[in-house]
């Protein structure tokens, strides 16, 4: 039985390498816990911080997050992605922090998450998996694989319409193709629903402070992909254009 040694050393190999193909089985074993320190382990092993944080909600009901690293997080245009392992593209909204959100502040007043927000923006997340089979890493070995984010590209400009989803469409061509085309959808409900839950449940490891970068979940689905292409993303007025090469 691999220890959670070897596991963190599997991510980050395959990581250095850019290969997928890393048994989930194993991972399906690991406890929330665990997954973290992993995920922890494996962001200062390969001497990456992250851009950005994904929130999502576990099976628990709980929040948690993933972080997005640096070196692949970059603004709409002239931005380009290269790797074997993505296998996906998700429309989001995120955004930024104005002020510190502490645990127990956000654990005392939901006014509180929302008063320390200070704008939110449109973005792509690229979705990328070193597991052979995601499907098969169980409930938190998704989590130590960073919750399938290889990486992400942003609109900087502001959302006017804030968290606010509905009756907007999603948008999204791939290689001159379109792929998706339908109305908003959350995959937590709302744009918010995870933010709030990690608010209140923080990794210390991946502290909400002023001016982290926060998305929280895709409005579409993981829409797969393969190949190389030029991506264009659209949600109301906004836009999000890249490369993958």
């Amino acid at each position: 039985m691999p220890t959670e040694a070897d596991l963190t050393q599997q991510l980050i190999e395959a990581q250095r390498a850019g290969r997928h193909d890393v048994d989930a089985v194993p991972y399906a074993a690991l406890d929330r816990a665990a997954a973290l320190r992993i995920q922890s382990a494996t962001i200062g092993a390969l001497s990456e911080t992250p851009a950005l944080l994904k929130t999502i909600v576990t099976p628990d009901g709980l929040g948690a997050c993933a972080p997005i690293y640096r070196s692949r997080v970059g603004n709409s245009g002239a931005f380009q992605l290269s790797s074997p392992t993505i296998v996906g593209l998700e429309v989001e909204v995120g955004l930024v922090l104005a002020t510190d959100l502490t645990t127990d502040a956000a654990n005392r007043d939901e006014i509180d998450i929302i008063e320390a927000i200070s704008h939110y923006f449109v973005g792509i997340e690229v979705c990328g998996t070193r597991y052979v089979d995601r499907s098969l890493a169980g409930a938190y070995g998704g989590l130590a694989d960073n919750a399938t984010a290889y990486g992400y590209v942003i609109d900087p400009s502001h959302r006017d319409a804030g968290a606010e989803i509905g009756n907007y469409d999603v948008h999204l061509e791939f290689a001159g193709k379109e792929i998706w085309s339908a109305p908003a959808k959350h995959s937590f409900g709302t744009v918010l629903n995870s933010f709030i839950a990690y608010a209140k449940n923080q990794n210390p490891a991946f502290p909400l402070k002023a001016g982290t970068v926060v998305t929280t979940g895709s409005l579409c689905g993981l829409v797969p992909i393969s190949g190389t292409g030029h991506v264009i993303g659209r949600l109301g007025n906004h836009a999000v254009s890249f490369d993958i090469t």
